[in-house]
């Protein structure tokens, strides 16, 4: 089985070396980027338009993150915004995913754009932008740059900003779905310190979404915290683990 792991804490290093595996590391200044607005190749048993919403649920969801409260009506300007950015690459819900590259797709900048220029976004637009033009610009406005065909992936954010972590984290593991959809075989996912999602609704539900629906794609999910209780304290965290197979204490 393939392996895929979201490092915290540089942790798993020196076993992706001596394995020959790729050791991807996450920061502000690595050339190592992934794209929320990336899309799934053609999955067999799900349509098009099921697939695009889907992600932009997803989007919206890491947008909670990284702006703060969010109100329903700025929820709604998100979802059309983020409609409008897609529709400005010419992707619909019609489109044929399968044959878009990594360069096809918007980034997080394009959405600022279009955030600039819609009415009452303005609040919106504003704290988007040290995700685009900003202290944080560049962490997450490129399209992908990443491969995963190694047999052991490691992803590191032990040098990212403690406010970035959960934010890289959900990024991550979005691409990592994606991935095990479009391309299935058997592979396992660890994250590690996984208590740092559960600090969050959006992340902590994100992660529940895959840790029940991972199985139908050949993948199976590990979750490994220090701070059982941290865990426990999310609505989520407890059916995480019952819907585990194993639990181990040490």
């Amino acid at each position: 089985a393939s392996v895929i792991i979201l490092d915290p804490e540089n942790e798993y290093k020196y076993l992706c070396e001596a394995v020959g595996g790729s050791f991807l590391k996450v920061s502000l200044n690595s050339d190592v980027h992934l794209n929320p607005f990336d899309l799934p190749k053609k999955i067999e048993d799900e349509d098009n338009e099921g697939v695009f919403r889907n992600n932009i649920a997803n989007i919206i969801g890491l947008l909670h993150l990284m702006l703060g409260a969010v109100t329903p009506e700025e929820d709604s300007i998100l979802d059309r915004a983020i409609r409008e950015t897609y529709a400005i690459r010419d992707i619909t819900e019609s489109s044929d995913f399968s044959s878009l590259t990594a360069s096809s797709f918007p980034t997080m900048s394009d959405l600022y754009a279009v955030l600039q220029n819609m009415d009452g976004a303005e609040s919106l637009a504003a704290r988007l932008e040290r995700y685009t033009e900003g202290i944080f610009g560049g962490f997450l406005n490129k399209q992908t740059t990443i491969s995963t065909a190694k047999q052991l992936v490691v992803f590191n954010i032990r040098d990212l900003e403690e406010e970035l972590r959960p934010i890289a984290m959900y990024i991550i593991l979005q691409f990592i779905w994606n991935e095990i959809r479009t391309n299935m075989k058997k592979r396992v996912i660890v994250v590690d310190e996984a208590w740092v999602m559960m600090q969050h609704e959006d992340a902590a539900s994100f992660l529940f979404g895959i840790a029940k629906r991972c199985r139908k794609y050949y993948t199976g999910l590990t979750t490994i915290t220090q701070d059982i209780n941290d865990f426990m304290s999310s609505r989520y965290g407890k059916p995480i683990i019952t819907n585990s197979s194993m639990q181990l204490s040490i």
